[in-house]
């Protein structure tokens, strides 16, 4: 299975421009410091393993004002921070795994990640010995400004929140997790998330995908554990150049199975900002 390749979805939740735009603006940083990861595991083993990964960006636009130095946002000003995690361990049994992780902190394009993961694991065990793998999978991003004035060079009919010559302050986080532990079974997880843009036209974004299905390799018709997952948004707007809100946007979804899992999926996306989609 390749990075991009095909998962088996049961449930799509796609947010996309015509469901969930708002004005996010994501903070830029210099030329000089930027640092790209790139990191991959291959293992197959029979026995115990234990991993963990975690990595923040956090990347601020400042103006330098008094208010800054107080605890505030300067107009102009923005902050944002992108938090990804996945722990994963066996206490016995077989286990195949591959990885493909990019982590960059970096300036990004519509279709950049600063944060970009595949994990395909495959597990099987004897259950009368009680082995299992477990592993759980965060990606988090929060992203807070105050009102700026526009770019004239931005024309987007589709944002009702730009009124006039400014960009409302905004304040957000977007939050994609899972737990799974499997007896039996192949799991694949793609985690992105985008938290720096060249230009006020890159909109933030974070996409998450998850599914389950038989190890085809026992000839058993299904997978065996259990699996969760919760997604939730929340986003705060002000109107033009005041400190009055103006909009307020929520979103939450949670699902939980256990037993036999013959086909388990999610697919969840959103992206929030001036521009959203395009190249």
């Amino acid at each position: 299975m390749t990075k991009r390749g095909t998962l088996y979805f049961v449930l799509i939740l796609l947010i996309l421009a015509g469901s969930l735009v708002t004005a996010d603006r994501l903070p830029n940083v210099s030329k000089t410091t930027n640092m790209q990861v790139p990191a991959t595991t291959n293992l197959q083993l029979v026995g115990m393993m234990d991993s963990q990964t975690q990595v923040q960006i956090n990347t601020r636009n400042y103006n330098g004002t008094d208010a800054e130095s107080q605890g505030f946002l300067s107009p102009g000003s923005a902050e944002s921070n992108l938090i990804y995690k996945n722990d994963m361990m066996t206490n016995g049994g077989y286990l195949a795994l591959a990885k493909d992780q990019t982590f960059d902190e970096g300036n990004q394009n519509k279709k950049g990640y600063n944060v970009d993961s595949a994990i395909v694991s495959t597990y099987a065990t004897d259950p009368d010995k009680g082995s299992r793998m477990s592993t759980s999978e965060q990606l988090t991003l929060t992203t807070t400004g105050n009102w700026t004035p526009l770019n004239q060079s931005i024309h987007n009919p589709l944002v009702s929140q730009i009124v006039g010559k400014y960009i409302g302050a905004f304040e957000s986080s977007y939050d994609a997790k899972s737990d799974v532990s499997l007896t039996t079974g192949q799991l694949a997880t793609i985690a992105q998330g985008r938290s720096t843009g060249y230009d006020d036209t890159v909109p933030a974004a974070v996409k998450y995908q998850l599914g389950i299905h038989p190890d085809t390799s026992t000839g058993l018709p299904y997978a065996q554990g259990s699996a969760a997952t919760n997604f939730v948004i929340t986003n705060r707007e002000g109107y033009q150049n005041t400190s009055n809100e103006s909009s307020t946007k929520t979103f939450a979804d949670s699902t939980k199975v256990n037993g036999l899992i013959f086909k388990f999926g999610k697919d969840f996306s959103v992206e929030s900002g001036l521009e959203v989609g395009g190249s």
